[in-house]
């Protein structure tokens, strides 16, 4: 039996647009509901379709140019932007904890990136844009959840237990933030543990997916699929280390009052 692959379609603008008119459904059942989400849903989708237009049209152009300078501007606005997003969203103190934040971000990809680039998929150069932006932005955005769960719950923590601290303090522990770091690291990584247990029965991962409506053959899609859950975990696991490591480091003062 022979199987015949075929290139990814296109999609029309037209066809777009009235899928479009799906979101009536939920934006009339916002109105009958009273949630007073309409506006916050138009605004959504309106910034999700401009910003990723624009940044399509942008990549279009990078893939052309393959600069290996303009990849790694492209890359530090997306880990200083994520690192941005996870501080805002976290509710915590931005000049603290952004520092720790980006180191995190650099660390991770400075590991996971090279390995899966240049160890795995083996393309040459290993920072073509093509293959290096889209690998970033998918670590960076898995990186940003877990750590916003990281932050919020570490932060959380210090204010909700901070008799705890102060027991552990008083009893001279020499690391009286270690059970919050723990049970904040825990918190962290749980969704991406989860997730990777449940991959294949559950559900069905939306790059595989993807990789498969683009043509590629479903075991090459399940392959790259793998490559890129392992890094996403040890990315997420780097980042959130290094973050709650230097972030604990900046939270006390030399007694080990909170600052």
């Amino acid at each position: 039996m022979t199987t015949t692959i075929t290139h990814s379609l296109d999609l029309h603008w037209s066809a777009m647009a009235g899928f479009y008119l799906l979101l009536l459904i939920p934006l009339v059942l916002f109105q009958r509901w009273q949630l007073g989400l309409s506006r916050t849903m138009i605004t959504s989708v309106l910034r999700m379709t401009l910003q990723l237009s624009v940044v399509g049209i942008y990549l279009h152009t990078l893939f052309g140019w393959q600069s290996i300078s303009l990849n790694v501007v492209w890359l530090t606005v997306m880990a200083l932007f994520a690192s941005y997003t996870i501080c805002k969203r976290s509710e915590v103190n931005l000049k603290r904890v952004l520092p720790a934040v980006i180191c995190g971000q650099f660390v991770a990809l400075s590991v996971a990136l090279p390995a899966v680039l240049a160890g795995v998929i083996q393309v040459s150069p290993w920072w073509q844009a093509q293959y290096m932006i889209p690998v970033a932005g998918m670590l960076l955005g898995n990186s940003l959840t877990a750590n916003v769960l990281a932050l919020s719950r570490w932060s959380s923590l210090l204010k909700e237990s901070h008799h705890e601290y102060q027991y552990y303090l008083t009893l001279g522990a020499p690391h009286p933030a270690q059970p919050f770091i723990r049970t904040a690291f825990k918190a962290a990584l749980a969704p991406q543990l989860a997730s990777m247990a449940t991959l294949g029965i559950v559900s069905l991962p939306g790059m595989m997916t993807g990789q498969i409506l683009g043509g590629a053959m479903p075991l090459v899609a399940v392959k790259y699929q793998l490559v890129i859950m392992v890094a996403i975990f040890v990315s997420g696991v780097l980042s959130v280390v290094t973050t709650l490591t230097i972030v604990n480091r900046r939270s006390f003062d030399v007694y080990g009052n909170v600052l």
